[in-house]
């Protein structure tokens, strides 16, 4: 057995990848049903499965890297060359089968639809070795990677996979020339042999680790350990003291206390680094001055992205070990601060959505040779998508909780939420800007929340040993 086909099986014995497939499948499905369904030209229905070419190099690399840092690795014979055939191999697999969904592209015949399937070809082996440059450049920047996969979800409100579309079929050739050129750059750059001084035996937080608890900690603390002077003065001591004495005036007996150690534990940090949550802040208009230049619809999906706060956010329900708070006190901490986050995050974006109202009379058009761009106001009504998405999410990270790769199961669930409301979004927005379809939905959010939370807070186990806690 060659040292490629041992690396291949990795692809099935990895626990975690099977719920990746499960997620990859129900896109695939989605993808294949938004473009077979209606089979419109130059709208972007076609794109799904180019587009997901993204997330699968992600995972791909992802995984070579993984087993790049693991020092035996390198006792194998041959495997220095392996991780560019193993990830080469994925490539053309992947976008083979993903270019056969332009078989069914309307009014294309004869060479120029197998021109299109080249060209579609192309750019899905585009934006594979887009995935892999990223995933082996950044290093352990794991949340850059989710980063790129908003931005791409950005692409999706934005109009962009339309525009993409209508570039394969109408300029296969520069596609073609640009997908050779690109997969001739990848083999080389993956064939250097200073993989092995980046990678072996460096901490790493890749795709996968981002659901193990014990490796993003392991992390953490070893990045706290390297820059002691980031960390030294973090919690601030003002902001510790604002939170205990609120605690000492708390009665002993009350869920007072419980309460505002939770709210320490989650705010404590981001009141003291207040310069790193303003540069947040700032980020997020940014981002809804680039996405309003767009659709209509393009800066929606800044409420969407709501939703990513919470992702790794862990209500104070369960413990590893026997803290002073009572059933019933857990209870009453995780709902309110679940109220509290939501509140908070639904200010932030109100604040960023009335900019960008108050910046749409005055914003200039931006010229791209034949296309202007216009600045386009966001929909307030859409400020009670935090509240519908954040609850469900919030449950989710409850129930998923004890299981390997919840965290990573979150993100892949956000992001398909996200994939399914980008393509025809103003079809799909339409619902939720129905005052009663919004206030319906939120109300099931927060009931299934409480439900759950309740649940676990009174018949589950809350506190254990294990390294899934």
């Amino acid at each position: 057995m060659s040292v490629l086909s041992v690396n291949l099986k990795h692809l099935y014995q990895r626990i975690g990848l099977w719920l990746t497939y499960l997620i990859l499948g129900l896109l695939v499905f989605a993808s294949l049903a938004i473009a077979l369904d209606r089979p419109l030209a130059a709208r972007g229905r076609f794109m799904g499965l180019v587009m997901l070419q993204f997330m699968i190099g992600a995972c791909i690399a992802s995984l070579s890297a993984e087993v790049l840092t693991k020092p035996f690795s390198y006792c194998l014979p041959g495997h220095r060359a392996v991780p560019r055939k193993f990830i080469f191999s994925v490539a053309a697999v992947t976008s083979l089968l993903g270019s056969l969904l332009f078989l069914a592209y309307p009014g294309l015949h004869g060479w120029q639809l197998l021109l299109v399937i080249c060209s579609a070809f192309c750019a899905g082996l585009i934006m594979y070795w887009a995935a892999v440059a990223f995933t082996f450049g950044i290093g352990n920047s794991a949340w850059g990677m989710l980063f790129v996969f908003l931005l791409i979800c950005g692409a999706l409100f934005s109009d962009l996979h339309a525009a993409a579309e209508r570039a394969i079929v109408g300029a296969p050739l520069a596609i073609i020339s640009l997908g050779l050129a690109s997969s001739a750059v990848v083999w080389i750059w993956l064939g250097k042999s200073n993989w092995a001084r980046k990678f072996c035996a460096v901490s790493r937080v890749g795709f996968f680790d981002l659901g193990d608890r014990d490796r993003v900690q392991e992390f953490a603390r070893r990045r706290a350990a390297a820059r002691p002077d980031k960390f030294k003065n973090h919690p601030s001591p003002w902001v510790e003291r604002f939170f205990l004495d609120r605690m000492k005036n708390c009665d002993h007996l009350g869920p007072g206390r419980c309460i505002w150690g939770g709210l320490y534990t989650t705010y404590g940090m981001a009141v003291s680094n207040w310069r790193g949550s303003l540069f947040g802040l700032f980020l997020w208009l940014a981002m809804m001055v680039c996405f309003s230049y767009t659709l209509p619809e393009g800066a929606d999906i800044l409420f969407f992205m709501g939703g990513v706060v919470v992702i790794h956010m862990r209500l104070p329900v369960y413990s590893s070990m026997m803290i002073p708070g009572s059933r019933g006190e857990r209870f009453s901490t995780a709902a309110i601060l679940a109220g509290s986050v939501t509140l908070l995050i639904t200010t932030v974006l109100a604040l960023v959505a009335g900019v960008s109202v108050a910046l749409a009379p005055v914003m200039p058009d931006i010229t791209f040779g034949d296309e202007v761009l216009t600045f386009h106001g966001t929909s307030l009504r859409l400020l009670i998508v935090p509240s519908i998405m954040i609850p469900i999410f919030l449950a989710f990270r409850l129930i998923v909780f004890r299981k390997p790769f919840s965290t990573l199961a979150s993100i892949i669930l956000m992001m398909a939420v996200m994939f399914v409301f980008g393509i025809n979004s103003s079809e799909r927005l339409g619902t939720l800007t129905n005052p009663t379809s919004t206030i319906s939905l939120s109300i099931l959010g927060w009931l299934i929340l409480f439900v759950v939370l309740r649940h676990i807070c009174m018949k589950r186990s809350l506190v254990g040993q294990s390294r899934t806690y």
